[in-house]
């Protein structure tokens, strides 16, 4: 490659970096919103540390809240959102580095490898959850170093092993990378039998033997009377979660999930936040659209290309291994497709090196996803990074604003809505119902401040006979804070004490 096209790919990488850190989502996973509280909750002793250990994702907390605790004394009203929003853009931008050293490795060209790059690092989905706060960045960070040192020139056993035992670590779906390491180890033709099945084994010691250990220490914190046995913990999962129960989803919802991981945004979140920054973003997007097609109309002149054949196996079984399975678990969710999302990018790439490989198609491939990062830019990170693109986090900054610190919320059941006022809007009291609604009368009048009750709580007092309701509704000030769609139903109403 020519000097200056490597320092407009320089220049590219600059812009992709300043754009992750100067626009993280404000639209936050609920995911991140409840990691966030449980840090904050154990480092102010609300919470055990015990708390922070959860079956899909072990040490994720953990690690947030260790780097939470270290930060907190420098910057005393860090949140741990931030932080953890930090983190994955760290871990994002390495992570998009190892799969550009891999690309390398497996095509030769380094024209193909930025391409890779470019198009891994602002991919629609990757993207926004590289700026937000949750698991998968450091999963996949970990997956790709196991894959780095399996696909180099002098395979590295060990290392790998331990990187993947990582990834496992901090989500457990990751156990599906054991496909393509061991289509990688069984399809090596120029290995014994013995000697395959000594490196299968060295593998499963360095990945099973540390997972087993945390695993199980971490269950004995748990709670043995919700979950019985480590079998139980391990393989819970979240109630919006499961297993496909239609062909119609694999179809409709599973098929469409990948293309959310190319391209995102809607054209209502353009025209809501539509700005000088979007305009230019879809302009850009619009030239290099129509560079990049007539690049791919230009003839290209054939050359030898020469592709790692043990590399392309192993892509393949990964691609295959977790699309059998994503197929038929939550096919909907774009997410849980980023465990595969590097797969996808390096098969683009042996394909832009097989098919007909050019100067001018690995030029155009480059230009096509510098519109896609631009389009996504204006059409989707963009608007996301800004806090009226949730309503939800509206809503609890401005119940920060208008409701005192002193007051007291009761519930039935915290759902993901809940998370969000409890965090945004902080230093309230958030407590159960009592048990016998009996005692609400009394437990209310022990508060100083206002006494709120929201959406389950409400629906669980309305029609409950041991009640009356006039015990309750005791006050004379009396506000209400409503969120009620399609999309959504928070309520929380809130009395004041009759003076």
């Amino acid at each position: 490659m020519s000097r200056a096209s490597i320092r407009i790919q320089y220049l590219l990488c600059a812009c992709i970096v300043f754009l992750y850190f100067a626009f993280p989502t404000r639209t936050y996973y609920w995911d991140g919103v409840r990691f966030s509280l449980d840090i904050e909750g154990a480092h102010r002793g609300v919470l055990p540390i015990a708390a922070l250990f959860h079956p899909n994702h072990l040490i994720y907390n953990v690690a947030g809240y260790s780097i939470y605790s270290v930060l907190l004394p420098l910057w005393p009203n860090l949140r741990a959102i931030h932080v953890l929003q930090t983190i994955n853009i760290v871990l994002s931008l390495l992570a998009g580095y190892v799969l550009f050293l891999i690309a390398k490795r497996i095509t030769d060209n380094r024209g193909v490898a930025f391409f890779c790059w470019l198009l891994f690092t602002t991919g629609a989905t990757w993207w926004k959850f590289s700026t937000d706060a949750d698991s998968y960045v450091a999963c996949v960070l970990f997956l790709l170093l196991s894959a780095l040192f399996l696909l180099s020139a002098r395979p590295r056993i060990v290392p790998a092993a331990l990187c993947h035992a990582a990834a496992m670590l901090f989500h457990e779906l990751a156990i599906f990378a054991y496909v393509p390491v061991l289509a990688w180890i069984f399809f090596d033709l120029r290995k014994t039998p013995r000697s395959k099945l000594r490196i299968a084994l060295l593998y499963g010691a360095g990945t099973l033997g540390p997972v087993a250990i945390a695993y199980w220490f971490c269950y004995m914190q748990a709670n043995h009377a919700l979950y019985p046995t480590l079998l139980s913990w391990i393989t819970s999962f979240a109630a919006d979660s499961g297993f496909t129960h239609s062909i119609g989803e694999i179809i409709g919802y599973y098929l469409t999930s990948y293309v959310k991981l190319f391209a995102g945004g809607k054209l209502s979140l353009i025209r809501d936040f539509f700005s000088f920054l979007e305009c230019a973003a879809l302009l850009l997007c619009a030239v290099f659209l129509i560079w990049a097609i007539r690049l791919f109309k230009k003839p290209h002149d054939t050359e030898e290309a020469s592709v790692d054949q043990k590399a392309v196996v192993f892509l393949w079984a990964w691609l295959i291994g977790y699309a059998l399975f994503l197929a038929a678990w939550d096919p909907g969710s774009a997410f849980h497709k980023l465990l595969v999302w590097p797969a996808i990018v390096l098969l683009l790439g042996v394909y832009i090196v097989r098919a007909q490989y050019a100067r001018q198609r690995v030029r155009a491939s480059t230009i096509l996803g510098a519109a896609l990062t631009a389009w996504n830019f204006g059409a989707f990170i963009y608007p996301h990074s800004q806090p009226p693109a949730d309503p939800v986090l509206m809503l609890a900054l401005k119940l920060n604003r208008e409701l005192p610190k002193d007051a007291t919320v009761y519930f039935k059941a915290l759902d993901p809505d809940d998370w969000y006022l409890e965090y945004f809007a902080p230093g309230r009291r958030w407590i159960p119902l009592p048990k016998d609604r009996r005692d609400l009368p009394k437990a209310i009048g022990l508060d100083a401040g206002p006494v709120c009750f929201e959406t389950t709580a409400l629906d669980s007092l309305k029609d409950d006979p041991a009640l009356d309701e006039g015990m309750i509704l005791w006050g004379h000030s009396y506000r209400r804070w409503y969120l009620v769609n399609s999309h959504h139903n928070i309520r929380l109403e809130c009395l004041k004490r009759s003076q």
